[in-house]
């Protein structure tokens, strides 16, 4: 698919935004995206990474089963901006399957870490803290 058109209904505004953060990130070496929402990421270390780029509000497990049906390579999921979450069910899906599950604000601090389907930031009690819907 080219540039604007995908079966999510992804705007190209939201790609580019997304692939260009990937591209100045400080861990990420090479970035190439395909299939239109498919974007490609080396970090520093080598780590290969595949980026599955959505626009969901409130993304639940079907649309991840939908997700990894569709693209059985992708490792990380971005759901979109801060506004953006997803079901307790979908992230449980996806850390059993050690998939990344992020919106816009939990991004960049993932492609920091090695085992970047782990990261969250933690409450004032030291606990997960998920921008669930």
């Amino acid at each position: 698919m080219s540039n604007g058109e995908n079966s999510w209904g992804v705007s190209f505004s939201r790609i580019a935004w997304l692939e260009d953060a990937i591209k100045q990130h400080g861990n990420v070496s090479f970035v190439k995206r395909h299939d239109d929402i498919v974007i490609e990421v080396e970090q520093n270390d080598g780590t290969h990474i595949t980026v599955l780029c959505l626009d969901e509000y409130a993304l639940g497990k079907a649309a991840v089963l939908r997700a990894f049906k569709e693209f059985p390579e992708v490792n990380f999921i971005s759901v979109g901006g801060n506004w953006n979450g997803y079901t307790p069910e979908a992230k449980e899906l996806c850390l059993s399957k050690q998939v990344g599950l992020y919106n816009s604000s939990e991004l960049t601090g993932a492609l920091w870490k090695d085992e970047f389907w782990k990261f969250h930031y933690k409450d004032d009690d030291g606990n997960p803290s998920y921008p669930y819907k």
